[in-house]
């Protein structure tokens, strides 16, 4: 027997501690780093920096050195007609032929605009004739050794000139990345948002079925009164019916409010990132509302819409997007222009006879069969409708044009959504306020109203009223403290001054100031 209660407590003990390990303790700053690491949306809006990231790569390929190079070798047999003259120097009918060559180059467009390109080619050619180029017999298969070596440099005049038209893709693509960064920011900002406005609800619901449950209790104590009252006949029996009806309604508000309780709870996991099973191990709500402050009424409107406009991560988003198309515009304006390119290109190179790799070698240093080139070249090109750049460059211009109109409207709706925020924050503080006062006078009445009943001098409609007035006090003063913490993390959010990120790692660690204070204007 005593195994067996061993056994049994060792199980109990062992799965009550797996049910500890799964709970997740319902923290503020525990969630908050839990929606930044796991939220799907803050996930994917960091990938974004990762694709701007590689867009800013491929721009860079342009100015890439290019290294190229080959290697051949051939042989060929041409079988000669008898009729053929030459045919007498050989002893077979036939010529043979072997080549072999080699090209290294290597190439690179610099920001400037200016192409280079160097290579080094050679190639080595030999034959059964026995008669070399200068009618000597020499023998068969002597070889010929060919080297030159190659600059060529190409400068653009007009379209495609200077570092700003050159290096515009680029320049856009960074600052492509900069808004990718900060849109991230403001991205994560908004899950941390609505994650905090998910919390409070779940506090709140936590609270209201708190709330139920205290009020089915009171409604179950003067059901007890009442009955005592009764066996002494000092209250009717026909008052038990009421005090019943009024427990079974308490009891039905009691069950609507635990339903409230658990969709709350699987919101609050929505909002982080978590699985259906995942929020089901959420834990109690451990932080407690915001408190008033008096110095909310003395918030400075103005410099707060100062601080969001240079706290909004959108607004820099929308300013680096806005550099960008102006860069793509200046590209698209280039493209306009004809093409006029000078060219200038310098080749060295050398010959020699003879089979060995020292003779292979010695064609550049001789002085016999050395050749120099130099040259310039100027080549033009326009094209005469030129619809291709004419129409990327109307779609620019548009572009630019309308992301001017967007900031302009984004920083309207900032400023307003400021103020509304504001105002929200200081009527929000002054119904909790009043909420408050409220709750602790129906409180006295309530408790009042109880002992008079208790003495015969209330009726029961009375005391079944106040008790009403007091539960609806006290979800009115959970609302108002509910929308008074909202009130405080949505200034936060409008104004840029939630969590602060450096691409995509927090700047400063999450602490639980965002969501009991107020921001300080940033002048």
């Amino acid at each position: 027997m005593k195994l067996k209660i061993f056994f049994f407590t060792t199980v109990w003990l062992y799965a009550l501690t797996l049910s500890g390990q799964s709970t997740i303790t319902c923290d503020l700053i525990e969630l908050s780093n839990l929606t930044i690491g796991k939220n799907p949306t803050v996930k994917r809006n960091e990938l974004q920096i990762q694709i701007a990231q590689a867009g800013l790569q491929i721009q860079r390929s342009a100015f890439d050195y290019q290294l190229s190079s080959g290697l051949g070798i051939s042989n060929s047999t041409s079988n000669l007609f008898e009729v053929d003259p030459v045919n007498s120097l050989f002893e077979d009918d036939f010529i043979e032929t072997n080549n072999s060559d080699f090209s290294l180059g290597l190439q690179r467009k610099f920001r400037s605009g200016l192409s280079a390109n160097v290579s080094v080619d050679y190639s080595q050619v030999s034959d059964n004739f026995p008669i070399n180029r200068f009618s000597q017999n020499v023998g068969t298969f002597i070889s010929d050794h060919t080297i030159s070596s190659t600059l060529l440099l190409t400068q653009p005049l007009i379209k495609g000139r200077g570092v700003k038209v050159t290096t515009a893709a680029e320049k856009s693509s960074s600052l492509q990345v900069e808004s990718a960064e900060n849109s991230f920011e403001l991205s994560s900002a908004l899950e941390l948002f609505k994650m905090g406005v998910a919390y409070w609800q779940y506090a709140g619901a936590y609270k209201n079925h708190i709330i139920f449950k205290e009020n089915e209790n009171r409604v179950k104590k003067v059901l007890f009164i009442t009955k005592e009252l009764v066996k002494a006949d000092k209250k009717p029996v026909g008052d038990l019916v009421q005090i019943e009806a009024d427990l079974a309604n308490q009891e039905r508000q009691t069950k609507v409010a635990t339903q409230s309780l658990h969709n709350a709870k699987i919101n609050l996991g929505r909002a982080i990132g978590l699985s259906e099973k995942e929020s089901e191990a959420l834990g109690i709500p451990e932080n407690e509302f915001p408190i008033t402050s008096e110095h909310i009424e003395a918030i400075d409107s103005e410099a707060l819409i100062n601080t969001a406009r240079k706290n909004r991560k959108d607004m820099h988003a929308f300013e680096k997007t806005q550099e960008a198309l102006e860069f793509q515009l200046q590209l698209a304006s280039n493209n306009l222009k004809p093409q006029l390119d000078l060219s200038g290109f310098a080749s060295y190179g050398g010959t020699n006879m003879g089979n060995g790799l020292d003779r292979a070698f010695s064609a550049l240093g001789n002085r016999e069969g050395r050749n120099y080139i130099f040259g310039l070249r100027l080549d033009f090109s326009f094209p005469i409708n030129n619809n291709f750049a004419k129409g990327t460059f109307l779609q620019n211009k548009a572009a630019f044009a309308d992301q001017q109109i967007a900031y302009n409207d984004l920083q309207r709706n900032i400023d307003i959504n400021v103020n509304i925020a504001i105002n929200n924050l200081k009527n929000n503080a002054l119904i909790l306020a009043k909420a408050k006062e409220t709750l602790g006078y129906y409180q006295d009445v309530f408790n009042n109203e109880q002992t008079k009943f208790q003495n015969g001098l209330t009726t029961l409609l009375n005391l079944i009223l106040f008790q009403e007035r007091l539960t609806f006090a006290q979800l009115d003063y959970l609302q108002a403290q509910q929308r008074f913490a909202i009130s405080i993390i949505d200034l936060r959010y409008e104004t840029g001054t939630l969590i602060s990120m450096e691409g995509n790692k927090m700047a400063s660690p999450i602490t639980e100031e965002i969501y009991y204070t107020i921001p300080t204007p940033n002048y």
